[in-house]
């Protein structure tokens, strides 16, 4: 019989509170990233350029499927366009508007 076939989830979940509750070096925050709990850090002017290439790029012309290939077969993953969205799913929304 195994040790394990006779544990609860509360079991589990407290060993591994007893394992995780100990001071672990490799689970601590490395000393180049600790910054006391007040500490402002404003992006400098290199990181700002860093993240701006590319935006100003225009995007490229891409060209109609049709004009590649004439009644060219839709995609059959696509998603449907006339499909109502996930979220409104969620929130409850039937697509009927008169409400």
């Amino acid at each position: 019989m195994d040790l394990n076939d006779d544990k609860t989830s509360a079991d589990f979940e407290y060993e591994r509170y007893e394992l995780l509750k100990e001071y672990r070096p490799e689970n601590d925050i490395p000393d180049d990233d600790l910054l006391p709990h007040d500490t402002r850090i404003a992006q400098g002017i290199s990181e700002q350029d860093a993240s701006s290439v590319g935006q100003d790029d225009p995007l490229p012309d891409v060209p109609d499927a049709d004009a590649i290939q004439k009644d060219s077969p839709v995609d059959p993953v696509a998603p449907d366009p006339d499909a109502m969205h996930g979220t409104d799913l969620l929130n409850g929304f039937d697509g009927d508007e008169t409400e």
